[in-house]
């Protein structure tokens, strides 16, 4: 088992049953992500501060990041989130990242309180 095998991963409700979307858990140090169908793939792990900027540069179509942790590139319908620290990089597709997305929206990856607990 994984360090990221113990995190408490979740989707947005707006993916199909929970699969095949981006995979977010709050950890520690801030927020982590992956491909649900790729875990393998690896993780993507932002600090409170990146992660914060990361959503909003997601949710604004920015295609490059001051987070300082991953970039967004869209690649005809897909869309690239590519770590600058490691060589992680996961592919979504338009589903899965326009479910992530209304997941933002909605709220349901601000872990603002979880985060200033932890």
């Amino acid at each position: 088992m994984t360090p990221a095998d113990r995190l408490a991963w979740r989707t947005s409700t707006r993916s199909s049953n929970g699969e095949n979307c981006v995979e977010v858990a709050p950890a520690a140090e801030g927020v982590v992500i992956r491909h649900s169908k790729h875990p393998a793939a690896g993780t993507i792990a932002f600090p409170h501060h990146a992660w914060t900027a990361f959503i909003r540069d997601a949710s604004e179509d920015r295609p490059t990041s001051a987070n300082g942790v991953a970039s967004i590139t869209k690649i005809g319908t897909d869309t690239l989130v590519t770590s600058l620290i490691t060589d992680v990089e996961l592919r979504f597709d338009e589903g899965e990242w326009s479910a992530f997305l209304a997941g933002v929206a909605d709220g349901e990856f601000d872990f603002t309180t979880q985060l200033a607990i932890a």
